[in-house]
């Protein structure tokens, strides 16, 4: 059967429907799809712009709300009107239809400023320049939004917290989209990546619009960009670093085991042990890391962070520091930001990048912040003192840190503490003496005013002060009932007395006050006899009255000797004194004597010589008040035999005498006397008030003081720790093994000096044993560590005594200096958080500032009142205390709160320290008793100045103990007797003030010796800062955890803590912020301003003024109090200005270094007296400002005349340059070509001068400077290579050649910095060209003009220069054709450089690489400019072009072997001959 094939058409037909069908459904899918993709892009677009948009409304209402209240309503509704034409339309439809508008419906023909009343505002200025650099950028472009503003401070810190916040886990988010790129094997274009997929994703979230938005507003300030920063390392260190670290110390932990085990052969498996994870989990308990091992784990840690830190390429690395400052080792960690173009190639950029920041990391960052961190807590928490937890780690912080750098130096807490008050309490007595004799002077004035009788220099004539030294020496003691009682004077001294005070016509009323006040003064001594007795040391055979008889016999006596031949209570003799020849012979007789009994003869003569030799060297020992001498035993050469004598060994503490030991000088007590009449023996009334006061009050002072520490030592020994004392010497050196420090080695122990005598009274912690440090601190107070050559009298007479009495002339002798010392210290109140008073209780604020005002010294304008009787441990109210008065500074002196200016004491020091220079002491002894009183008020006022802050903060800490007991008894905390007494919380408030403001008795020895040395400034009150502002901070953290002093009672501390933290934050920024809103000055003027300050004010906080059309400044850090602490901080801030595109690390780094360097500059600072020396030897007739004293081309006789107006000036005291400038401003004449003003120069007083700007002689200094340095920078070039010495690398001159081009270009930036802010603050165009065309460079003018950058060049001259040296030394040309060539390529580089642009300029691309085909090709063919990689940039398309006509007979032969040509076959590697045979 045969099959029959169909064809049917109409089958086609269908299934061309269906694939058309198919095709249309396929296509709608598709439109369908992308739709739905278009839709949800569209959605987010949407999402994403309600976002932006809700947060620009609220930036705008922010913005607007400013700009209303700093310029106005009105300006305000002004300033809506450009923005938008209807707004006043839309306003008054708000007024009309809503109950609220129509209560703020106004007059509509009224201004704002009528209708509510505002004061005009300053007008906002808008500016349309954009200019490149400066110290912050000088860019104020003009903008559609009138309401644009700058970001403030505190604003500008949120954003940073916000957007580093945010960062810490989009850190994390960003890691992983880094390694997913890295991982994949398709290498997409970058805008395909994970990251580029994250950052687009993230950027429709609210979250990532946040982000951007808090980001831009954080880096509008220099605070907030390093908030960020700190906020993003912190929170990486916080999530994963602290974990690293522990799990890095485990690891560790697991291998110190395992190795243990290994070694001592009991290594345990791990394989099927079921005790391992028990073993584990206790290894912490067995297993303690080595340093090493701990450097390790941190470090691993800081790593770790550093990896998720999601701002790693702005914030930068210590590489890219050193890159830019031209060290070719940065480049190891330097960042690399120059993107790719596909994905893979940018991931591992990035994570390469991500690697070198977790690198500087994990060391130096986070090791050097934990070991910062690990010094500073053992030295706050005095680990050190207990002895079972002395580390190597705790004695080397001990060694180089603690002891050199603290107050206490080596000696304990305790110790040093009593040292201190017994330092008081002698001061306290001298005060105490002080107000005796000023009361008895004034009767003496009296009585001389009134009476023909005329007072002597000390107040008293011969006869008054004779007559009341037989009363005093008449006046007893008694004891009654245990205690010693003043008995007064028998009658028939007091009639002695009123006779011969009748017979010199004084009234008797007069004669009644002096004997009152010799009544008061027996009563004070009394009152020291007693506080002695309560000590419980004197001898029991002794007792009381045993006392009581001696110092009867003493007082007037032996306590009272004053000697003439040193005047004034010199320590050395004075000039020109002359003594009888009687007296003479009669000592020269003493020296023949002992001539004999020594077997020896000498002649009259010769004795006469000794004596002589005797009136020349004799000095007064301070410590004993008597004198002693050197002489040389008869029949001696005098380098063979000196012998130290002193009169102090022939007197007993109860005044009797004693004789010399057998072949001694004195035997008899006729030879005593002899020796005291040779020195000029004698009372005067007024020494023996002073005398016997201060006396008893050492005495009494020191009996406490020894019994402080005795108590102290046996505390410590019950709690384990280190003692100061202790019974044994076996005792002692095992407390102190470990520690380096060396026992007494006195077999009976200690043994200190005593006043009273051994007969009377010992010394408590006599026979027990010590370190030598300490056994120096209890015989001596703390040491004078004098070295050897500042104990050379050539180098105190040439260096210390000229810059202690320079810096005394320009601090104590300056009356600007005196104001701005007080004036400075009222911001005291507000860092310690005591301002509060003033607001909440001002009853108390204004009594402890009129209290203050009453305490102080010296009493200049009326006497203080004497309050209640108080010395040294007497028993008297606090509240009678705190009236104020002579009682109460008294009692502040004992706890050594008061009379302790770091800037006195430490210029005061310097001049006490050369006491034995006899041509101070003549120069003192020669001047007038009324320049002598001007000269101790002007000292005893700037001492009252620094007290009268101390004394009022005093008053508020002691209110503030007060309230805090009193709440924290309210709230149940604490029962009524657990308050201490008042007396006791007096003495809490005085250790606060010493804690929390510069005090001279903390200043470390390390830092006393520093002032002695030929550097240095005041460097006590740099010193003093740093510690007292550290001590405020650990005190209101301390305080807020204190049950009685934290938020649930008072909240003492974080009051403190506010107070502290925004006098250092907030005071400086709202100081300039308050110059620029009252004087309309925007930040770009701000920076423009501080482009022109001179040197010493650069780093200093401004404050702008712009008055009559010229702009001035105001130097806040000189009058801020708190400056030396701020100031590093504002050094970074002043550089992150400068470097605002730069990343912030480096920027950082220079900014602490400034910093560092402002912070030690008065430690390391050539002294006033050591400067002007160096202007005139060392530095030529130049100052270290740079300015000119003399013109090298003047005459000898002119450069002396005007160095010594020069060192006039510079050495003169008190405040000369300032009244000179005020003078000129009184006068109208003009100073230096400057014209000032008297209310600018009068705010100097208080250290808020508004100095002038002179932009105009600025910019002539500064455009000389460029000229200056252009020279130099030129010189660079050519250095090395025109000595005739070979030259044998051509990169040499290459090198030199870019780098003097990049100083060149710092130079060029800097100028450009000049003229921009020159035309910022309005400074015309022609003036600026008429400066460059008076120095003939206007190329210069123009090409800054115009942004661009001019190189330097090989001039025709150098060029002949290298080939006539090469030709007659016979060497290689250095500056050879090739070299020519590649500097010429570099130049025309150059040439599109712009100024305050980075370098363009890549070093290695320039330099010859040896064996490279390339470079040699190169420098073969003509006029080749820079050549690109194939990465670096795309070739154009080609233009439609004819075939070329090849001419076979010119183009080079090939080898038909190798398919070379001779030149490839001549010039190419063998690798390189492969790959081109292969083309």
């Amino acid at each position: 059967m045969a099959s029959k094939l169909i064809f049917d058409p109409q089958t086609l037909i269908d299934e061309e429907k269906e694939n058309e069908q198919k095709k249309v459904k396929e296509v709608i899918s598709a439109q369908e799809a992308y739709d739905q993709l278009l839709e949800e892009q569209n959605a987010k677009a949407r999402k994403q712009s309600r976002i932006k948009e809700a947060i620009s409304m609220a930036d705008k209402a922010i913005r607007e709300t400013k700009y209303a209240d700093k310029y106005g309503l009105d300006a305000w509704f002004k300033a809506k009107e450009k923005e938008d034409s209807e707004a006043w339309k839309k306003w008054n439809e708000w007024q009309d239809n809503t109950l609220l508008g129509k209560m703020f419906k106004t007059d509509k023909s009224k201004t704002l400023e009528e209708e509510y009343g505002d004061d005009e505002k300053i007008k906002p200025q808008f500016a349309s320049y954009i200019l490149d650099g400066t110290t912050g950028p000088i860019e104020s472009k003009s903008t559609i939004d009138p309401f644009a503003g700058e970001t403030g401070q505190i604003e500008s810190i949120t954003h940073g917290i916000i957007s580093g916040a945010i960062k810490i886990p989009y850190g994390f988010m960003n890691l992983g989209a880094m390694l997913i790129d890295f991982a994949n094997k398709e290498n997409l274009p970058v805008n395909q990546s994970a990251v580029a997929q994250l950052d687009r994703w993230f950027e429709q979230t609210y979250f990532g619009n946040l982000m951007k938005y808090s980001e831009e507003k954080a880096r509008e300030n220099a605070l907030g960009k390093l908030t960020e920063v700190i906020v993003q390392m912190y929170g990486g260190w916080k999530a994963v670093g602290t974990h690293g670290v522990k799990v890095t110390d485990k690891a560790l932990k697991i291998f110190n085991k395992a190795y243990d085990g290994v070694k001592s052969g009991k290594y345990v498996r791990t394989a099927k042990n079921i005790n391992l994870g028990r073993g584990l989990k206790d290894v912490n308990k067995f297993t303690n890391l080595s340093r090493k091992q701990k450097f390790i784990s941190i470090a691993v840690g800081g790593g770790l962070a550093g990896s998720v830190v999601y701002d790693a390429e702005n914030i930068g690395t210590f590489g890219d520091l050193a890159v830019d400052l031209g060290f070719e080792s940065g480049e190891i960690t330097a960042l690399d930001r120059k993107k790719k173009s596909t994905s893979k190639d940018e991931a591992t950029r990035m994570l390469w990048n991500k690697l070198k920041f977790s690198g500087e990391m994990g060391f130096p960052i986070v090791p050097a912040i934990w070991g910062l961190g690990k010094v500073g807590k053992s030295i706050v928490s005095g680990v050190y003192k207990r002895a079972a937890n002395v580390t190597k780690f705790n004695k080397m912080v001990e060694k180089i840190v603690s002891q050199p750098f603290r107050g206490r130096g080596p000696f304990p807490e305790e110790q040093f503490q009593a040292m201190q008050r017994l330092k008081g309490k002698g001061e306290s007595a001298e005060l105490l003496s002080q107000d005796f004799l000023k009361n008895i002077d004034d009767i003496v004035k009296r009585i001389s005013r009134d009476s023909q009788i005329v007072s002597s220099a000390t107040g008293l004539t011969d006869g008054i002060s004779q007559a009341i030294i037989k009363v005093i020496n008449a006046g007893k003691f008694a004891v009654s009932q245990g205690k010693v009682v003043v008995r007064g004077f028998d009658e028939r001294s007091l009639k002695s007395f009123y006779k011969s005070m009748e017979q010199l016509k004084i009234p008797k009323n007069e004669i009644d006050n002096i004997v009152s006040e010799m009544r008061n003064i027996h009563q004070y001594w009394g009152q020291y006899l007693n506080t002695i007795a309560k000590g419980g040391n004197l001898h029991p055979e002794v007792g009381l009255k045993g006392l009581v008889k001696i110092m009867n016999e003493r007082i007037g006596d032996t306590l009272s000797t004053e000697y003439k031949i040193f005047k004034d209570n010199g320590l050395s003799p004075v000039d020109g004194y002359i003594v009888s020849r009687e007296i003479k012979d009669e000592v020269a007789k003493i020296f023949q004597v002992n001539a004999t009994a020594q077997g020896k003869s000498i002649s009259k003569e010769t004795a006469r010589l000794q004596v002589d030799q005797v009136i020349r060297n004799v000095r007064l020992d301070p410590a004993t008040g008597q004198p002693f001498f050197k002489y040389t035993p008869a029949g001696m050469a005098a380098e063979q035999a000196l012998i130290t004598k002193s009169i102090a060994k022939n007197i007993t503490g109860g005044g009797r005498f004693v004789p010399d030991e057998l072949g001694g000088l004195i035997q008899k007590e006729s030879d005593l006397l002899a020796f005291q009449k040779l020195f000029g023996s004698y009372k005067n009334a007024m020494n023996v008030i002073a005398n016997v006061t201060t006396d008893l009050a050492e005495i009494s002072g020191r009996d406490r003081f020894y019994n402080i520490i005795k108590q102290a030592g046996v505390e410590q020994i019950a709690r384990g720790e280190r003692a100061i004392v202790y019974p044994s010497y076996n005792a002692a050196a095992k407390g102190w093994a470990g520690t380096g420090e060396k026992i007494i080695e006195m077999s009976s122990g200690i043994k200190l000096p005593n006043k009273l005598g051994d007969a009377v009274y010992t010394p408590p912690i006599n026979g027990m044993f010590t370190t030598e440090k300490i056994y120096q601190g209890l015989v001596h107070g703390a040491l004078n560590n004098l070295g050897s050559i500042t104990k050379n009298i050539y180098y105190q007479a040439i260096i210390m005594a000229p810059k202690g009495l320079i810096q005394a002339g320009k601090t104590v002798g300056g009356p600007f200096t005196h104001a701005r010392n007080f004036t400075s210290g009222a911001v005291t109140m507000v860092a310690l958080g005591n301002v509060r008073y003033a607001l909440t209780n001002p009853v108390v604020f204004g009594k402890a500032l009129w209290r203050s005002l009453n305490t102080i010294q010296p009493q200049l304008i009326w006497r203080n009142k004497p309050g209640v009787n108080y010395t040294a441990g007497s028993q008297v109210s606090a509240e009678e205390l705190k009236k104020g008065g002579q009682a109460l500074y008294r009692f502040l002196l004992d706890e050594g709160m008061v009379n302790s200016s770091a800037v006195y004491r430490d210029v005061i020091g310097l001049i006490e320290d050369t006491q034995k220079i006899g041509w101070l002491q003549s120069i003192w002894g020669k001047m007038g008793r009324r320049t002598k009183s001007f000269i101790k008020a002007a000292q005893q006022l700037y001492v009252a100045e620094d007290d009268i802050w101390k004394i009022a903060n005093f008053f508020i800490e002691d209110q503030k103990l007060h309230d805090a007991y009193a709440a924290a008894l309210k709230k149940g905390l604490i029962k009524q007797a657990d308050i201490p007494a008042d007396l006791e919380i007096m003495k809490m408030a005085t250790k606060k003030i010493r804690d929390f403001m510069p005090n001279y008795a903390y200043v470390s020895e390390a830092v006393q010796a520093a002032r002695r040395s030929p550097l240095g400034n005041f460097v006590s009150w740099s010193a003093e800062q740093v510690r007292t502002n550290t001590n405020i901070v650990l005190a209101a953290k301390a305080e807020a955890k204190h049950p009685v002093f934290g938020q649930i009672a008072s909240g003492m501390g974080y009051e403190r803590l506010f107070g502290w933290g925004f006098t250092m934050a907030a005071i400086p920024p709202l100081a300039v912020w308050g110059g620029m809103t009252a004087y309309g000055i925007t930040k770009e003027q701000l920076y423009a301003i501080k482009e022109f300050l001179p040197w010493f004010s650069k780093n200093s906080t401004i404050i702008p003024v712009y008055e009559d059309g010229e702009y001035k400044y105001i130097d806040f850090s000189r009058a801020f109090f708190y400056d030396v602490v701020t100031n590093p901080l504002q050094s970074i801030i002043t550089t992150l200005e400068q470097k605002e595109d730069d990343p912030v690390l480096p920027a950082v780094a220079k900014g602490m270094v400034a910093g560092f360097a402002r912070l030690v500059e008065p430690f390391i600072a050539e002294s006033i007296w050591i400067g002007g020396f160096l202007d005139v030897f060392a530095r030529g007739g130049v100052t270290r400002k740079g300015s000119r004293i003399w013109n090298p081309e003047e005459s000898p006789g002119d450069k002396i005349a005007k160095t010594f107006k020069h060192l006039a000036w510079l050495y003169t005291p008190g405040s000369a340059i300032q009244m000179r400038r005020l003078y000129h401003a009184h006068t109208g004449k003009t100073l230096k070509g400057t014209e000032y003003q008297m209310t600018d120069e009068l705010l100097g007083l208080v250290g808020m001068r508004k100095a002038p700007l002179d932009i105009y002689r600025s910019m002539q200094i500064n455009i000389g400077k460029f000229l200056g340095r252009e020279s130099d920078q030129r010189q660079l070039i050519y250095s090395g290579t025109l000595s005739g010495d070979p030259v044998t690398d051509d990169n040499k001159i290459i090198e030199q050649f870019i780098w003097a081009n990049h100083q060149r270009l710092d130079a060029f930036n800097e100028m450009k910095r000049y003229y921009d802010a020159a035309k910022a603050l309005k400074f015309k165009e022609k003036d600026i060209k008429a400066i460059f065309k008076a120095r003939n460079r206007m190329d210069i003018y123009k090409m800054i003009k115009k942004n661009k950058f001019k190189p330097f060049e090989i001039s025709d001259g150098y060029k002949e220069a290298y080939k006539d040296l090469a030709e007659r030394k016979g060497i290689e040309n250095p500056l050879n054709k090739k070299v020519k060539k590649r500097i010429k390529r570099i130049i025309k580089r150059l040439k599109k450089q712009r100024l305050n642009k980075d370098y363009i300029i890549d070093k290695d691309k320039f330099l010859f690489k040896e064996g490279s085909i390339l470079d040699k090709m190169k420098d073969m063919l003509p006029g080749q400019g820079d050549v690109k990689t194939i990465y670096e940039t795309k070739a154009p398309p080609l233009p439609p072009t004819s075939m070329p006509v090849v001419n076979q007979g010119q183009m080079a032969q090939k080898d038909p072997i190798t398919n070379l040509t001779p030149t490839e076959t001549a010039l190419l590697s063998p690798t390189e001959k492969v790959i081109a045979g292969r083309t």
